[in-house]
């Protein structure tokens, strides 16, 4: 087989040399901020269960679920991080240096980093628009599961249980071998104004799926209110009663949102759907500018530390995830229009960059002109 030119190589041996080494710091980088994030949702889900709302079983699940579903944040930071390392380290070791005596000036490292960026944001498309949203729909479809669970838990036949917040009384006589399991001659008493006492034969716990709202179905029972001897108190006999238990929060209304498919978002096309799928979008749009902006923020001082841009790099990326951030909650309350939506922070953000390329031109423009003057006074 012929061997090509170097000529005509797609990528030479210094490219994939330095493409080498971006991919693995990009593993370093994204193996320790996924460790970290695993380590914090562990330690949350481990107190969600000690508290009794969440059963054990689940939360290795849940920390698999959640895991994945962190990439699509955690790629770009460690993309970006990536750069800069070896982009400080080239630095340092004066890498940069003879690459600019060769030739091979601030264009080459713009292409070898897009490469590299385009191939992460590739990745990052692939995991927001589709395997993400999936991923999130199990997670929230085995959270349901165990919180309707977690009521249960610890739930004798023929005792008395206290909920959580200490809102009722519960007491049932049976209980089957069913998962969640259905209770038998149920007996509840809600610390309610007026007071409220429910009887059923049998009863089971229940999530709307729309409204995400948690509710007791009750069947085939008696709801006492009031004091007894009042005028006010009633008795009402049911086929089937629904007791909410837990109303659904406005946090959750955007998790709804994360777990919609890219395609039902679109065809959806409210505030908040548009606000989601930009959010989606903006992963990968923020992948290629943090790595244009780490070529700058990296090329220090040759008597400066390899680290000496990271401050100013993580500085950076707060203020653009936390801008993406906001501008999310507005476009999604409608606050602002949803096809300028996130563009804006981006558009501002590769300002920021063309400014600091621009920079040192500049300035070499200012001391030539001020040098001319000297001359001319001279």
């Amino acid at each position: 087989m012929p061997k090509l030119r170097p000529e005509m190589r797609i990528l030479s041996t210094l490219d994939r040399y330095v493409l080498r080494e971006f991919a693995l710091n990009l593993v370093a980088v994204l193996s320790i901020l996924w460790l970290i994030y695993i380590a914090t949702r562990f330690a949350r889900y481990l107190s969600q269960a000690a508290m009794g709302n969440l059963p054990n079983e689940v939360i290795f699940s849940l920390l698999g679920y959640s895991s994945l579903g962190a990439l699509t944040l955690l790629l770009p930071l460690s993309a970006f991080l990536a750069v800069m390392m070896v982009l400080g380290r080239m630095n340092v070791d004066n890498e940069l240096v003879v690459m600019s005596a060769c030739g091979l000036g601030i264009k080459k490292r713009i292409r070898q980093v897009l490469i590299f960026s385009g191939v992460v944001a590739l990745v990052i498309a692939v995991l927001a628009l589709w395997v993400v949203p999936d991923i999130l729909s199990d997670r929230k479809a085995l959270e349901q599961k165990a919180k309707v669970a977690a009521d249960t838990t610890g739930l004798v036949a023929g005792s008395f249980k206290e909920s959580r917040d200490g809102r009722w009384v519960f007491y049932a006589e049976k209980l089957t071998t069913d998962s969640p399991p259905k209770m038998i001659d149920i007996f509840i008493k809600i610390k309610n104004e007026p007071p409220l006492i429910l009887r059923a034969k049998s009863g089971y716990f229940h999530i709307d799926p729309h409204t995400h709202n948690r509710y007791l179905v009750l069947e085939d029972g008696y709801r006492y209110e009031g004091e007894a001897g009042e005028r006010a108190f009633t008795i009402a006999e049911f086929a089937r009663h629904e007791v909410l238990i837990e109303t659904n929060e406005i946090t959750k209304a955007r998790e709804r949102y994360r777990t919609m498919s890219t395609q039902t978002l679109w065809q959806r096309g409210n505030a908040q759907a548009m606000a989601e799928l930009q959010w989606r979008i903006s992963s990968i749009v923020m992948t290629a500018v943090l790595g244009l902006l780490a070529i700058v923020l990296s090329q220090t001082g040759p008597r400066s530390g390899r680290y000496t841009g990271f401050f100013s790099a993580i500085l950076v990326y707060i203020i653009y995830s936390n801008l993406l951030g906001v501008t999310r909650a507005w476009v999604a309350k409608e606050s602002i229009a949803p096809w300028l939506g996130l563009i804006w922070v981006h558009l501002l953000m590769l300002l920021l960059v063309y400014i600091l390329f621009s920079l040192p031109r500049w300035q070499s423009q200012r001391m030539r002109r001020r040098m001319a003057q000297a001359e001319e006074t001279v």
